[in-house]
């Protein structure tokens, strides 16, 4: 006799709470953009970074994150009972896309990142030897991977969070030089002058 699906409510908890606290740490565009994200638009994503990257002749290894997408296909397959009927799915990968192009102006936020979603790689990547109908058919077994699924979402929002502020600083970095530029070079020009008037 077949074991029949049945989905733990204390996994759906946890799955939910997570998405939702991600969800409220997300901008409202940023939030949009994320909504119809596939696991294939992350890929085709990180490859056009490191296109980009190869034409600032700064390239990161983008194949880094290669065994990251692997591992969320085998992931995807195991954590699919819990998120059946949600809109919480894309959100397991979507966020990759989002901090990696944010971060992408942002050289050392950047290969930080990068480091860290490559990590995440290993565990996920056990994932490919289990047997995914038991998975969904155990509860206990569907409360650890809603733990695991928390633990992912926390860690784009703890990402998403590092590039925004990293950006937001960088960019009130920039803005200042802009607006102290034109200052510096009066105030180097008229310094100029009033040495040469005392030499």
């Amino acid at each position: 006799m077949p074991l029949v699906a049945r989905v733990s409510l204390q996994a759906q908890k946890v799955v939910r709470e997570a998405f939702e606290d991600l969800e409220r740490t997300l901008t409202t565009s940023d939030r949009a953009s994320l909504k119809d994200t596939t696991l294939q638009d992350v890929r085709k994503a990180a490859y056009i970074i490191e296109d980009q990257l190869g034409q600032q002749q700064s390239l990161r290894n983008m194949r880094r994150l290669m065994p990251l997408f692997a591992g969320l296909e085998h992931y995807l397959k195991a954590i699919e009972v819990l998120c059946n009927g949600t809109p919480y799915l894309p959100l397991i990968w979507a966020p990759i896309k989002l901090v990696l192009t944010v971060a992408l102006e942002y050289v050392e936020a950047f290969e930080k990142t990068i480091k860290a979603y490559a990590r995440i790689a290993e565990p996920l990547a056990r994932f490919k030897l289990l047997n995914h109908e038991f998975l969904a058919k155990s509860q206990a077994i569907q409360e650890t991977l809603a733990v695991f699924c928390s633990d992912i979402l926390r860690f784009h929002k703890e990402a998403y969070q590092f590039v925004r502020r990293s950006s937001k600083f960088l960019k009130g970095i920039r803005l200042v030089q802009k607006s102290v530029g034109p200052h510096m070079a009066v105030r180097k020009k008229t310094h100029g002058i009033i040495w040469g008037f005392l030499k």
